[in-house]
């Protein structure tokens, strides 16, 4: 008898020996696509990396992207079996905002996967300014059931309310003088209702000594007839601005984002709309040469005494009084003379700025201590304030009245709070008697032959070497060096970090690193020039870029509170002090 049933289990078999081939012919590739060839620079362009039959890839960092800040991304994945053969793909979606206008560059994606290396295509960007969706407003996010306007409502008509928002940046003027106050405000003009504004953009701008405004928590309209349309107007940012560099200065556009409302709809509907300022160029002279040097603005000066009579043993503080509407930080007020009655202390300096409607004033208040030498009247002569007034076109010269001062008193010694009078010393009489005849205990052997006398000495010397190597040594050699300034740096760094409690407190930190390595002021410094000096010192470029990514992060969350996590601030704080480490490697 034939036995037919082992011909079944072989052709299975073989069937899926067959089937295996089919099943991973499908190749593993990487693949990335955009939106849009032409964007606003209020637009989001959205970046796609697709991954082909590649399990579980991880997603790639594009926060080193110097022309486009990440927004946020997304993720899905798909799954086919289809004849036989299976096929996977997952892709990342990427919300790019673009930061100037040009033709922006996006690189090739590098990626390896089992030992294969994968490289996608590259792409060119045109941003302009403005808009190009449509309706005149960038997609901010996933497709939406709403459109750009946002306000359509079941309970309404179909008829939509249209949006109609946009920025304004305006100065007080645009040719000044080097170290003239500027007043820079953004103004909003709409005609819908705005919830909120946000701004996403960097406020620095090079070139200038800048002073923002505090946020206005609520902001009241005025209204203004622009080409027959009457628009509400809201002052939503105010800066003063004081040019440090001569020549065309260029102040860049700033990006917010806006939350719409509609106040008929049933679902309080909202949108996350964005607008940007136009470019605004101010042409910077130098002043007269009478005016270099000086301050420029107009200021009050005095000099002021708390009293008008002193003991000669005791520190009178005199106060100097700068203030007005010029850049009080960066003056130097004018010093005070001392003669043979009269030793002046350095001053202790404080400012403080009052943001006014029309312009920032500041006050100096350097209070000067000052001791005598002997009794008698203290005369302290007129001293000269100047600055340069740009309204009148002169140099403005501001004289303090002079102060006397009636010292009385007698001089004690320095290590003396008060002498003993003569009627105190002890005549001749019966204490002395006393003295001469009662047995002196203790004084049996000299000081210098007493045990403890050698310890003493040796305590002594001992000192006397430490402090002798620590002036040789340690503060003329080991404490100024080079290294040891950069601990410090480091040390005051991480201190700062284990300090901060908020996202938005990040980026300050990383700013005054980052000067006081490189020895730039806080108005140089920018993404771009802190990625070349870090890319002239060595510094890998993937940890130049991860520290520009959590400094952008920092500085989105400075004006969206709120927007991250306590594991994410705990992340970048663990991020940075290793790149504080690394980079304190490099820039020695």
């Amino acid at each position: 008898m034939r036995r037919t049933g082992s011909f079944f289990p072989a052709a299975l078999l073989a069937l899926l020996l067959a089937a295996v081939p089919a099943l991973f012919a499908a190749d593993a590739k990487v693949e990335a696509g955009i939106s849009a060839d032409k964007i606003g620079l209020d637009d989001t362009l959205l970046y796609t990396l697709t991954f082909s039959n590649i399990d579980n890839p991880a997603q790639p960092d594009l926060s080193y992207l110097d022309d486009f800040k990440v927004l946020q991304t997304s993720r899905s994945s798909e799954f086919q079996f289809s004849d036989g053969a299976s096929f996977t793909s997952t892709r990342f979606t990427y919300y790019l905002m673009p930061t100037r206008t040009g033709r922006l560059s996006l690189p090739a994606v590098h990626y390896r996967h089992q030992g294969r290396e994968f490289s996608t295509d590259a792409f060119t960007v045109e941003v302009v300014k403005g808009s190009l969706a449509q309706g005149g407003a960038p997609a901010a996010g996933p497709p939406s059931l709403f459109d750009d306007d946002f306000f359509s409502s079941p309970f309404r008509s179909g008829r939509r309310q249209q949006v109609d928002a946009y920025l304004r940046a305006v100065v007080s003027k645009t040719a000044c003088l080097k170290g003239e106050q500027l007043l820079f405000r953004v103004l909003l003009y709409t005609r819908n209702r705005i919830e909120a504004v946000n701004m996403l953009s960097s406020a620095s701008f090079a070139g200038f000594w800048q002073e923002w405004f505090p946020a206005p928590q609520s902001i009241p309209p005025a209204s203004e007839n622009v080409n027959g349309v009457v628009y509400q107007v809201y002052e939503i940012r105010k800066a003063a601005l004081f040019a440090n560099e001569s020549g065309t200065l260029a102040i860049p556009p700033l990006q917010f984002e806006l939350q719409l409302a509609d106040p008929g709809s049933a679902f309080l509907a909202a949108q996350a709309l964005r607008r940007s300022t136009q470019e605004i160029k101010i042409r910077v002279s130098e002043p007269p040469a009478a005016a270099a040097g000086l301050p420029l603005g107009r200021f009050f000066f005095a000099l002021e005494t708390p009293r008008s009579e002193a003991d000669v043993n005791e520190i009178v503080t005199l106060r100097i009084r700068i203030s007005g509407s010029g850049n009080t930080k960066a003056v130097i007020p004018p010093a005070l003379p001392g003669n043979e009655m009269i030793l002046v202390y350095p001053a202790k300096i404080t400012h403080q700025a009052d943001f006014g409607a029309a312009a920032m004033t500041g006050t100096l208040l350097a209070e000067i201590p000052v001791s005598f030498q002997r009794s008698g009247e203290a005369v302290f002569p007129p001293v000269e304030f100047r600055y340069y007034d740009p309204v009148q076109g002169a140099v403005v010269g501001l004289r303090s009245a002079p102060i006397r001062l009636r010292v009385s008193g007698e001089k004690q010694a320095p290590a003396l709070s008060r002498t003993l009078p003569g009627s105190a010393v002890v005549q001749q009489g019966e204490d002395i008697e006393f003295i001469k005849t009662a047995p002196l205990r203790g004084l049996s052997l000299p000081i210098h032959r007493r045990p403890w006398f050698t310890l003493l000495l040796a305590a002594l010397f001992a000192a006397n070497l430490l402090v002798l190597l620590k002036v040789t040594a340690w503060d003329r050699g080991i404490a100024v060096s080079s290294g040891m300034r950069h601990r410090r740096i480091l040390a005051r760094a991480l201190k700062q970090l284990d300090a901060v409690r908020r996202p938005e407190d990040i980026a300050p930190v990383m700013e005054g690193y980052f000067c006081a390595k490189s020895g730039l002021g806080l108005c140089e410094v920018s993404d771009r020039r802190i990625a070349a000096v870090l890319a002239e010192k060595g510094v890998p470029k993937s940890a130049s870029d991860r520290f520009l990514f959590i400094k952008g992060q920092s500085e989105l969350a400075r004006f969206s509170p709120g927007k991250r996590s306590a594991l994410e601030l705990k992340k970048d704080l663990q991020a940075l002090r290793g790149l504080f480490r690394d980079i304190d490697r490099k820039m020695r």
